[in-house]
């Protein structure tokens, strides 16, 4: 699970550059870029990684990034996080989908941090952008109500000529200026500093070894010897990269999982627990009314009767 760097090219004769992607599953591919990136994800449910986010998405999910924030969603059906081969959207072209079918549904635009600030200062109309950009820098995830509004016009982003397609970026910027709720993702002491190709080599190792056995009890003295480095150096060098501590992290990792269990199965609480990595069903409940705000049981319940719930780590 490289942290990768994505390319993102956008034409000369462009403002902006936009990308449709209808797979049978989103693969986890934890990556960052120095653009922004609106990303609206329709059909899929999963997890969404936004820094030190990690929580569930579903319809209508729509969300702004800032520049080099690390991100990935990874949807419930696709495999578990691995060493990614090939680069961002290696696996695409397995992916697609055959047919006129729906399945995954990613809309992405992309535009530079020079173009939307150059917006924001000529255009005194989309000056209120200014607080959502601020904000996106910790990732920001706007109302159902936005989603289906962007969704509208996002089918379109690929059809007339090229000032046809700025037209409708500029109508989906202003529609976020609509927003009522809008959600921080990552903490605020988040640093999105981009770090240097062996930093995110390194950071890619423990991040690996973290998704990969977070279900098990995890030895700092472990992880930092196959790092190539002490306890010492891989908390400071963990806490400076991601903005929070390993174990906070692996809670985010567990408790993450244990929502996705909850949401989409019905297995007994205690074997949720199991599953995601807790010891024992006290410990498990006491954690996730903590961070979650309600019993693991009350959670289901609300979800199941319809009640619209935060699924985001506090």
């Amino acid at each position: 699970m490289k942290l990768l760097f994505e390319h993102v090219q956008i034409a000369a004769d462009r403002s902006w550059k936009g990308l449709h992607r209808n797979l049978e599953a989103i693969p986890f591919e934890w990556h960052f870029h120095p653009e922004y990136e609106l990303t609206l994800t329709l059909g899929s449910h999963g997890q969404r990684y936004v820094g030190d986010h990690i929580g569930s998405y579903g319809e209508d999910d729509l969300v702004l990034l800032g520049p080099n924030l690390p991100h990935t969603w990874h949807s419930k059906n696709a495999g578990p996080p691995s060493v990614t081969l090939g680069g961002m959207r290696a696996h695409d072209a397995a992916l697609q989908v055959k047919g006129r079918r729906k399945g995954h549904q990613a809309f992405v635009f992309w535009f530079t941090v020079d173009w939307i600030n150059s917006i924001c200062k000529t255009i005194p109309e989309l000056s209120s952008l200014g607080k959502i950009l601020l904000l996106s820098r910790r990732g920001v995830k706007f109302d159902v109500t936005i989603a289906r509004k962007v969704a509208k016009l996002a089918t379109n982003f690929d059809q007339g000529k090229p000032a046809d397609q700025l037209v409708l970026l500029i109508e989906v910027l202003r529609t976020l200026i609509d927003a009522k709720d809008l959600n921080p993702l990552a903490s605020d002491r988040f640093n999105a500093d981009v770090p240097g190709r062996d930093d995110a080599s390194r950071l890619g190792k423990v991040l690996d070894q973290l998704h990969g056995a977070y279900v098990e009890p995890v030895s700092s003295r472990v992880i930092a010897q196959n790092a190539g480095m002490s306890e010492r150096t891989l908390r400071r060098f963990f806490q400076r990269h991601m903005g929070t501590n390993i174990q906070d992290y692996l809670m985010g990792l567990r408790l993450g999982r244990a929502v996705s269990l909850l949401l989409s199965s019905d297995m007994p609480i205690y074997c949720v627990a199991e599953e995601a990595g807790f010891q024992n069903l006290s410990h498990f409940n006491r954690q996730f009314r903590r961070h979650r705000g309600v019993a693991p049981s009350a959670f289901r319940k609300m979800r199941f009767d319809g009640v619209e719930i935060s699924t985001s780590s506090r």
